[in-house]
């Protein structure tokens, strides 16, 4: 009995403690992004304050003024199209570039698969000079399209790397039994394979949006108002004629983070197993 009771306080113990650490780091990753939704729901005189009120009766104002102008919609709104079309664009041609890699021999398919590695590897102000002069010459400079462009010289890589190796992990045997059923090889692709790299693809998808929708530099060069992007227009509240407009800030920052947490609550069921797989998978070019 004492031996039972013994392994059940160090038991006991050890839990206390994992669960006390891991309490200790969610207050460290969430502080900022608390302290930031609690300046946006105080007034201008209640953010210089000092010392900081902790306890406060919250306002709106600040989501009220900046849902009022129309700068922050259109901004948004560019957001939402550039973001959503990256994303899109790069799926629609990574997939079946990751497909064919993963099932097909063909001279320089490793030459092919590295080159998108290095491309992913350059820093983005490397490649951010020679796109604004190829788009100013062809007239996609200060536009959406241009900035699509831009987003998807930098996702594509990673749709690519990332699902080239779930589709390597599909077993051929199960493309094979298509085949004899009548099946086509887009047919087999569409039916068997793509379904089974759902959770790599969803992860890539996740990893382009970020990419796309948190980006500043390529939005700040290669936009003019009328198509600026959300992070682009926050820069603006820094530098008004009554100085750093904090709440305005604080809650545009949060109107710009919910679609990207909306997004990764819907799809985390396959976001876990799409990293957990994808850090297994071999990443050796056979």
């Amino acid at each position: 009995m004492k031996s039972l009771s013994y392994t059940g306080y160090r038991q006991g113990c050890y839990y206390a403690f994992v669960y006390g650490a891991l309490i200790c780091l969610l207050v460290i990753f969430l502080l900022p992004l608390l302290w930031v939704l609690g300046l946006s729901l105080k007034t201008r005189e209640q953010i210089f304050t000092t010392p900081p009120l902790f306890l406060w009766w919250p306002t709106m104002e600040n989501y009220f003024a900046v849902l009022s102008e129309g700068n922050f919609l259109v901004s948004f709104w560019n957001s939402f199209l550039v973001t959503t079309a990256t994303v899109l664009v790069s799926l629609f041609a990574g997939i079946p570039a990751a497909y064919t890699i993963a099932r097909f021999r063909f001279p320089g398919r490793k030459l092919i698969f590295f080159s998108l590695l290095i491309m992913r590897m350059l820093p983005p102000i490397a490649a951010l000079l020679p796109l604004y002069v190829m788009f100013s010459l062809v007239g996609l400079n200060s536009s959406r399209t241009g900035l699509i462009l831009a987003y998807t010289t930098f996702s594509l890589p990673v749709i690519v790397w990332v699902t080239r190796d779930f589709f390597k992990s599909v077993p051929r045997d199960l493309e094979e039994a298509a085949y004899m059923d009548g099946a086509s090889r887009t047919g087999a692709f569409l039916r068997i394979a793509l379904p089974l790299a759902k959770p790599g693809i969803t992860t890539a998808a996740i990893l382009s949006l970020l990419l796309a929708w948190n980006d500043f530099i390529f939005a700040a060069i290669l936009t003019n108002n009328a198509t600026r992007t959300s992070p682009v227009l926050l820069s603006t509240y820094a530098g008004s004629e009554t100085g750093t407009d904090w709440g305005a800030i604080a809650a545009s920052g949060i109107l710009v983070l919910l679609p990207v947490i909306v997004f990764s609550l819907i799809v985390q069921r396959h976001l876990v197993p799409g990293l957990s797989s994808g850090a297994i998978n071999d990443a050796k070019i056979t």
